[in-house]
C-alpha cells in the first residue's frame, strides 16, 4: 500500500548525476530537499535526451479512451477492480505507479495508486490491481474511473520511451513537473534514463521574449522547454520571475511546483 514518510531523507543519487540503475524504478516521483530549501523529484526521462534549464513535462497523456471508464462493482476494502477500455490499448503494467481515480458515480472522489495490471486490447476489459484499498463507497455500475500514467514516468510497457518524461512542448500534453538541472540522457526502448529535476526555488530556466520581475510565469508557447509571463487561462503557473527576462536566455525563476 502507500506510505508516508518524511522529507529529508537521503537521494539515491548525488545532485548532477544520472544512472540507469533499474532498482530506481520504484522511487521514480520521489522528492528530495537541499540544506537551502530547494525541492528535487526523481523522473524517468523519455526517448529525446534533456538539457539543463528546460521546463519539464510528465509522460504525454493517453487522453479520453482511458478517461470515464466503467468499473466492475467492488466492495470497499477491495484492492483490485476492473475497468472497460476505449479504442486504445495498455501494455503490461503501464499505468503501474500512476493513479485510478473514480471520476462520476458511486465511490467518486477517491484516488487509488496502481500496483500492477496485465496487457488488455482496445476495448477490452483490464483487472488493476491497487496498492491501497477502496474505502469511500461500494462501487456500482453507475461508477466510472479514470487513468493517470506516474506523472514523473514509468520505466513499464513495451517501449519505456513512450512513458518517459518530455521537454515542456509548445502545447502541452501532459503535466509541468519542474526544471532540469544538468543534462539527463534518453532512454532507449528497454533502459530507462533516470536523474533528478528541481520543483521548488530558485532555478535558471530559458525564458523567451522576455519575463517581468515579480510576476508569474508559465510554459512558453513559441519555443519547447521556455516560460513566460502568466496569461490567464492558457498554461498553468510554475513560478515567479525574480529577475528581468531575457529572450532566449537561461535566468532565474522561482518554481513552484
Amino acid at each position: 500500500m502507500s506510505y508516508l514518510t518524511q522529507r529529508g531523507q537521503g537521494s539515491p543519487l548525488e545532485l548532477f548525476s544520472t544512472t540507469t540503475d533499474a532498482s530506481l524504478a520504484s522511487m521514480v516521483g520521489s522528492r528530495f530537499e537541499s540544506s537551502d530549501g530547494r525541492e528535487f523529484v526523481l523522473i524517468q526521462n523519455g526517448g529525446v535526451a534533456l538539457v539543463a534549464g528546460n521546463l519539464i513535462q510528465g509522460p504525454v497523456s493517453i487522453g479520453a479512451n482511458h478517461t470515464g471508464l466503467t468499473l466492475s462493482t467492488v466492495a470497499i476494502g477491495s484492492k483490485t477492480v476492473t475497468a472497460t477500455l476505449g479504442a486504445t490499448a495498455v501494455t503490461a503494467n503501464q499505468y503501474a505507479g500512476g493513479f485510478l481515480s473514480v471520476s462520476a458515480g458511486t465511490g467518486i472522489g477517491q484516488t487509488l495508486r496502481i500496483a500492477s495490471h496485465p496487457a488488455a486490447a482496445s476495448s477490452a476489459t483490464v483487472l488493476l490491481t491497487l496498492e491501497d484499498v477502496f474505502k469511500v463507497a461500494t462501487l456500482t455500475s453507475d461508477s466510472k474511473g479514470s487513468l493517470t500514467l506516474n506523472p514523473h514516468g514509468s520505466a513499464n510497457g513495451v517501449d519505456v520511451r513512450t512513458s518517459g518524461c518530455v521537454i515542456s512542448p509548445t502545447t502541452a500534453t501532459g503535466p509541468s513537473v519542474g526544471v532540469t538541472i544538468s543534462p539527463i540522457a534518453a532512454s532507449t526502448a528497454t533502459v530507462a534514463q533516470y536523474g533528478l529535476i528541481q520543483t521548488r526555488g530558485p532555478v535558471a530556466c530559458l525564458n523567451i521574449s522576455g519575463t517581468a520581475i515579480g510576476l508569474d510565469v508559465m510554459a512558453g508557447s513559441g519555443t519547447a522547454g521556455s516560460v513566460i509571463t502568466y496569461v490567464v487561462a492558457t498554461r498553468n503557473r510554475v513560478g515567479t520571475s525574480t529577475v528581468a527576462g531575457e529572450n532566449a536566455k537561461c535566468l532565474i525563476i522561482n518554481l513552484q511546483l
